[in-house]
């Protein structure tokens, strides 16, 4: 699609949240404000999520099958099927020149979600919310970016009743440290069974991510209280 031709993404709702701005100084690559996803940025946030895709390795069917980018009119199509989709999702936005340097994808109870969201992670229940994706380019890494991302995403899913946060960080991941910090918690999955079922399950659907053949095994579920 071309940038600005999507009149059913602006909504009072996303118009308010991106007021709510965060900045840093990220040198570099100079000053870096968090803003709510809008039709401006959505290709950025695609990009984002092609390139963390790519250099993750997360693959379909054992590997066998190499995951392909997201085509601009798929990833658009849950923001054009619920606009309130906006208002949980946010952009890392680098001031000097415009380009997206990370995004986060959230979602609260009560928001449509894809098919591909939905088998990863039962829908939202009353008070809950997830995280559907972080992700940093590599080149802004270390810049505390997406702790920034994490801490607009409270605010973002509170307004909309989550009292909750959940997450599943796959092994081989470095991000679980910053959920760490962030007070998330282990919540499962627990016991033999459990981790085995959701070990197979995530590497049939993954295939090796991280190119860590335990990856999906040591995989954790994660909550944090807002």
């Amino acid at each position: 699609h071309t940038p600005g031709t999507h009149p059913w993404i602006s909504t009072p709702g996303a118009t308010r949240m991106e007021t709510q701005t965060m900045a840093r100084d990220a040198t570099p690559g100079g000053g870096v404000s968090i803003q709510a996803l809008s039709h401006t940025t959505l290709d950025g946030a695609r990009s984002v999520f092609n390139i963390f895709v790519r250099t993750s390795n997360k693959r379909l069917c054992f590997g066998v099958c190499p995951a392909c980018d997201e085509p601009a009119d798929r990833f658009d199509k849950i923001f054009h099927e619920d606009p309130s989709r906006l208002r949980t999702a946010a952009v890392a936005v680098r001031t000097r020149d415009g380009k997206v340097l990370g995004a986060i994808v959230c979602c609260a109870h009560g928001q449509k979600r894809t098919g591909e969201e939905r088998l990863m992670e039962p829908d939202p229940a009353i008070g809950e919310s997830h995280v559907e994706w972080l992700a940093v380019l590599p080149e802004a890494r270390g810049l505390g970016i997406g702790t920034d991302l994490m801490k607009w995403s409270y605010t973002a899913v509170k307004s909309l009743g989550a009292t909750s946060m959940k997450l599943t960080v796959l092994g081989g991941n470095r991000a679980r440290v910053l959920y760490e910090r962030q007070g998330f918690t282990r919540v499962g999955p627990n016991g033999c069974a459990g981790v085995c079922v959701f070990g197979c399950v995530g590497c049939c659907l993954l295939g090796c991510p991280y190119r860590d053949p335990r990856s999906t095994f040591n995989a954790a579920e994660m909550v944090k209280a807002l």
